[in-house]
């Protein structure tokens, strides 16, 4: 026997429940943001003023004024620690990744377990060790006080991710370019590689913003200006700049803006490479 068919009323109520549930969840994501940017081309007493409507006057040397008062600097710093990060962590994740799939060796899934085990770790639990290997070894208030951590508590969860992709790749794949001739390294570089682009665009957005949004390394493992990166060098800037809102408000909107922008560029690749792990 069939299954009863629902009333056409009530689908129609819930696809209008379930558009109103959206609307609202787009709307709290993205307002915060249409607010900042509306401030950040207001003047201190235009956003007092009218802090909900849109500017009188668009102040658009706020921003110039922003850039050149040290967020350019801080920038610079977090796309420097963000790209070396998102590069040293998907180079090691693919190859362990790699290793756990197609490579049969003892204890694997023991040391599979151990690379799992890593991602429930929380990073502040390491701080007073870390701060200590890193005053002795000399790498503190240097830029590889933040890459290093943030690819050692990285790694696990984008090993994870390319795993579970990898597993989906046919390994007749892999019995062919044997039977050719090719060394692992070669099936690795020329077969799997390619085939897992799309996870690696995700792993790497992923991994981007964790590292761009980090805190607690940069505040505990940083004190120069000239290392700060967007998050903490954005206090130093709040502090100078107290009495000047709208260049304030530039300032957060510039530091925003880069990984912003890659999310949008990547928003397909990362959507498609999530889905189709998971189908996989």
């Amino acid at each position: 026997m069939a299954a009863a068919r629902p009333f056409p009323a009530l689908a129609v109520l819930n696809r209008i429940l379930l558009w109103a549930v959206f609307l609202t969840l787009a709307v709290i994501c993205v307002y915060p943001m249409v607010w900042l940017f509306l401030n950040a081309f207001k003047t201190t007493n235009d956003m007092f003023a009218a802090t909900w409507g849109l500017p009188k006057v668009w102040h658009w040397e706020n921003f110039s004024t922003a850039w050149n008062y040290g967020i350019s600097r801080y920038l610079l710093n977090s796309l420097v620690v963000t790209t070396a990060t998102v590069v040293v962590e998907l180079s090691l994740a693919t190859m362990a990744a790699y290793a756990l799939v197609v490579l049969n060796f003892r204890a694997k899934a023991a040391i599979y377990t151990l690379i799992l085990g890593g991602a429930i770790l929380p990073p502040e639990v390491s701080l007073i060790p870390l701060f200590r290997v890193m005053a002795e070894t000399g790498l503190y208030n240097t830029y590889f006080a933040l890459i290093l951590p943030n690819v050692a508590f990285g790694l696990p969860f984008t090993t994870f991710l390319i795993r579970a992709y990898m597993t989906g790749i046919p390994g007749e794949l892999r019995e062919a370019a044997l039977m050719d001739g090719a060394g692992e390294a070669r099936i690795f570089r020329e077969v799997y590689l390619p085939l897992c682009r799309p996870i690696l665009a995700s792993a790497g957005l992923i991994s981007a913003m964790r590292v761009w949004n980090e805190f607690i390394f940069a505040l505990t493992f940083v004190e120069s200006e000239s290392v700060k990166t967007v998050t903490i060098g954005v206090m130093s800037f709040a502090v100078a700049l107290r009495a000047d809102w709208g260049v304030l408000m530039a300032g957060l909107a510039l530091s925003i803006l880069p990984i912003l922008a890659t999310f949008l560029v990547m928003q397909r690749q990362f959507v498609g490479g999530l889905t189709s792990g998971a189908v996989k």
